[in-house]
């Protein structure tokens, strides 16, 4: 067992006659705790592993001193160390409350970070068994895409894979619908899933029941959060009917608070929304046909739309799995080349799927906060340190009392250790009550927001860090401070410090060790900055502000193209007379705030087969959609009244598509389909490229159709005003209900906020990593003052001699301020060095520059530099008022 095998190295902790007394039996103990622990699942395991941990690092510390001092070190002698040290505390209330916020605030900043790896990484899944489930996604070596979503008839034949116990779960679309009340309309997020999936999930509903296959289109399974929200928490809501998209269904299950399904990141590129919860449950049937109907997907192999979640066999591994669907795939692709020649399948563990994206930044958060800590340790040390040389008097008594070198270092490591552990009592506080505005912060499609708490695990990793927090800034003063002169302690009779030159030369190696730590913090927050800055500038393709947009399902009695058509005229005609709008249109695919959909485009005259043609996304221009988005027509026209359903199919394509199919020849005329059945459209316009997935992905080949001649059901609307488009979001709504009160809107945002939003989990990662920066600066610079105040101190009557001997201020503010920055240069030139090897990691994270950016790498160390000399310019201003009487007599 490999944690027996760890727990054995950590033994050697104790002292050789421990080990060999005690160490077989302790052995035994932990294999038999340890396979309890994990019995009760992995929480418990963990929190066994936190408490070994402790207890390893406490009484191996007490055996060892125990073998070495004359007087035993037992729970009495700590007990009368805390006791001594409480009093020193309560002498000195200034310097006490100055160490425990500084420690509150570098552990509270690695416990709050650790809440939410702990919440979003570390905890399994809310799943019976979770590290059996995986999902399974088609890919295209060709296309680059290696998690797409599986075609229905793809998804039944990989269910004959022998590695999975269950793969008959499958989900589809993340929608909107309309659920039609007493008052209007309003949008509920849906989707539609297998009968048997949550039995897979091993989860129940808190009322009710779950899908059965008789449920098809009349039942609904809510969340406890809708149930709570629009049916009172009401035990009886079960049997209560729903019109959800024009169409009855009947509340049959309440699924728990805690239970969310699929999270955001599961959706790939399915889905409307990753900034919403799922509200309701449909269960999902397939059928031979097509069909529109709500929770019936037709067999297709063509068509791609579910993500499929299965469990593993006990004892199966994902990369048994993985062969075994991949070689599936290859049959499929053998035996149906019209739709799978190019398309594999692979297996993802849950886990991985749901939170794995975010990883990379929750480990940069974690990495950058602990260097906070390590910088307000060696402050926090280099402040005991001075302290120590002013104890030296004090710990002389006690030395000439009987008490030796290690029964000091002991005292001095409890004081230390209880001042961490106030730190750490007071950082659980402040997380608490800070943790509701750090997760306001967070962007909303972070996976898992809703399960970050301070728990028991978070406790334990706080009460660690605090122990260890408390040993390692006691260390180095507990060492300095056991090694006072006795003699010249005395005699000092306690008037102020006696530091030596070693203890001024550990001083100043701390001071240059916190510079390195700040200038190493700095530049990773410098070169997130500016990686942010790049991604704003980046031209998205259209003009983004006095912009509004929303989205609205049409009711199902819209059901011909012409019906749909007669309420687009109306209603594009009302929203245009709002005083202040300039114009409308609408999309099926909104740039940045919605997921795409892809064709495949054959082009006349091209000789490749259907399953070789290249793949495209597609989407609907409605009404005057460019004008309105402000991309440019960079060839040919736009869409007019005259290309409805009477006239010739036509398409208009954007830049990269028109590059990528015709090189540099005119697409202007030429002619494309979707399929070998289907007509022939004329390309009548080029449109500039518009960045639809993100800022930071290039734009992609697409094409648009018009909606007169194929009028969508749920469009994008967007709206550009001459004013705050925010303002108009009341009196559109007020039209929307005018031209039919059944028309459900959501997602009212200006396009400032969509754009904004794109970028937020970039944006939450830059601020956290900003506001280290900024500590770390502050602490730079406390510890430059700090430092060189207690050299002018000691140093007052050499300063005095000087200016007695005729020595001018100018030359004595030279002299301090030379020294200090002597100290931050060199902490620089560590930090400069350091950070070569440190933020090449950050590639992961950074969009438009290196990880060694020239600017960056000169600016940073510029300003650590200013801010050391202006640490250092007041303590040298006091150095030049010294008065040279006084300093002698002193």
């Amino acid at each position: 067992m490999r944690m027996a095998a760890v727990y054995r190295q950590l033994l050697r902790a104790y002292p050789r006659a421990f080990r060999e007394r005690f160490a077989d039996g302790m052995q035994q103990a932990f294999r038999h705790r340890y396979t309890e622990a994990v019995r009760r699942g992995r929480l418990a395991a963990a929190l066994f592993l936190l408490r070994t941990l402790a207890d390893i690092a406490f009484n191996a510390a007490a055996a060892r001193l125990n073998a070495r001092e004359r007087t035993p070190m037992n729970w009495r002698s700590l007990g009368s160390d805390a006791r001594h040290a409480a009093r020193m505390f309560l002498r000195n209330p200034v310097f006490t409350a100055l160490a425990v916020a500084a420690l509150a605030l570098g552990i509270g900043a690695n416990t709050a970070i650790f809440t939410i790896v702990n919440g979003v990484l570390l905890k399994p899944l809310p799943y019976l068994d979770p590290g059996g489930l995986v999902m399974v996604w088609s890919t295209n070596a060709i296309e680059h895409r290696d998690r797409d979503v599986v075609a229905p008839l793809d998804f039944l034949d990989y269910r004959k894979a022998s590695a999975f116990a269950d793969l008959q779960a499958a989900y589809s679309f993340i929608v909107g619908a309309a659920l039609t009340t007493a008052a209007g309309s309003e949008q509920v997020v849906t989707t539609a899933v297998t009968p048997g999936m949550f039995e897979m999930l091993g989860r129940t509903p808190a009322l009710g029941r779950t899908f059965t296959p008789a449920d098809v289109q009349t039942a609904v399974i809510v969340s406890h959060r809708f149930w709570r929200s629009h049916l009172g928490g009401d035990a009886d809501a079960l049997g209560r009917v729903l019109t959800i998209a024009d169409q009855p269904r009947t509340v049959i299950g309440v699924m728990p608070a805690d239970f969310v399904f699929p999270y955001k990141s599961m959706l790939g590129p399915s889905g409307f929304s990753r900034s919403h919860d799922v509200d309701a449950w449909l269960p999902l049937a397939f059928v031979a046909g097509n069909s529109r109907a709500t929770g019936v997907a037709m067999l297709t192999r063509s068509v791609r739309f579910l993500s499929v979640v299965g469990r593993l066999k006990p004892g199966a591994t994902v990369t048994q799995a993985n062969a075994e669907i991949a070689g599936i795939a290859r049959q499929l692709a053998t035996t149906y080349p019209e739709s799978n020649r190019t398309v594999g399948a692979s297996v993802v563990p849950l886990h991985e799927q749901a939170v794995g994206a975010m990883r990379p930044a929750l480990v940069l958060l974690l990495a950058g906060v602990g260097f906070v800590l390590l910088m307000a340790c060696v402050n926090l040390a280099n402040l005991l340190l001075a302290r120590s040389g002013v104890r030296q008097r004090e710990m002389a008594v006690r030395s000439a009392l009987g008490a030796d070198r290690r029964r000091l270092i002991a005292q001095t490591l409890v004081e230390t250790v209880l001042l961490a552990l106030m730190g750490g009592g007071v950082a659980i506080g402040v997380v608490n009550a800070s943790m509701g505005a750090l997760l306001a912060m967070a962007p909303a499609d972070m996976p898992r927001l809703g399960e970050v708490h301070a728990d028991a695990t978070v406790i334990g990793y706080t009460f660690l860090l605090s122990l260890v927090t408390g040993i390692a800034i006691g260390v180095v003063p507990a060492v300095a401070a056991s090694r006072a002169e006795l003699q010249t302690a005395l005699k000092s009779g306690g008037r102020g410090s006696t530091a030596g030159r070693g203890q001024r030369r550990l001083r100043s190696a701390l001071v240059i060790a916190e510079v390195a730590l700040a200038v190493v913090l700095t530049l990773g927050a410098g070169l997130l900055l500016r990686s942010f800055l790049s991604v704003l500038a980046v031209d998205p393709g259209f003009q983004s502000d006095r912009l509004l947009t929303l989205q609205i399902a049409v009711p199902q009695k819209y059901q011909t193209p012409a019906h749909r058509l007669a309420l687009y005229r109306d209603l594009f005609t009302r929203l245009e007379s709002i005083p202040g709008v300039q114009s409308a249109g609408g999309t099926t695919r909104l740039p940045l705030g919605s997921t795409n959909v892809t064709t495949r485009i054959g082009v006349e005259g091209s000789d490749k087969p259907p399953a070789a043609w290249p793949e495209v996304e597609f989407r609907r221009a409605v009404h005057d959609y460019f004008e309105t988005m402000g991309i440019p027509v960079l060839r040919g026209r736009s869409f007019t009244a005259a290309d409805n359903a009477e006239a010739p199919p036509v398409v208009v394509v954007n830049q990269t598509m028109a590059r990528q199919l015709f090189a540099d020849a005119d697409p202007v005329g030429k002619r494309i389909r979707m399929s070998p059945t289907s007509p022939w459209n004329t390309i009548v316009g080029v449109i500039g490229d518009v960045r639809h997935s993100g800022l930071e992905a290039p734009a992609a080949p697409e094409m648009y159709i018009s909606y007169l001649q194929g009028p969508p059901t749920n469009p994008f609307i967007v709206i550009r005003t001459t004013g705050d488009p925010a303002a108009l979001a009341a009196t559109v709504r007020g039209e929307l209900r005018a031209v039919d009160k059944e028309i459900a809107a959501y997602d009212i945002r200006p396009m400032t906020q969509v754009r904004a939003d794109s970028v937020s989990q970039r944006r939450f990662v830059l601020l956290l990593v900003a506001a280290f920066g900024a500590l770390a600066l502050v602490m730079a610079a406390v510890g430059v003052y700090g430092v060189m105040a207690l050299i002018v101190t000691e140093r007052t009557c050499e300063i005095g001699i000087r200016l007695a001997l005729g020595a001018q201020p100018g030359s004595v503010l030279r002299l301090v301020v030379g020294q200090g920055v002597t100290l931050a240069a060199i902490g620089i030139a560590l930090g400069v060095a350091a950070s070569f090897a440190v933020t090449p990691l950050l590639t992961t994270q950074l969009f438009g520059i290196r990880p060694l950016d020239p600017a960056t790498m000169a600016l940073v160390p510029a300003l650590l530099m200013a801010i050391a000399a202006l640490a250092c310019y007041l303590p040298a201003r006091r150095a030049m008022r010294i008065d040279p009487v006084d300093a002698l007599r002193a």
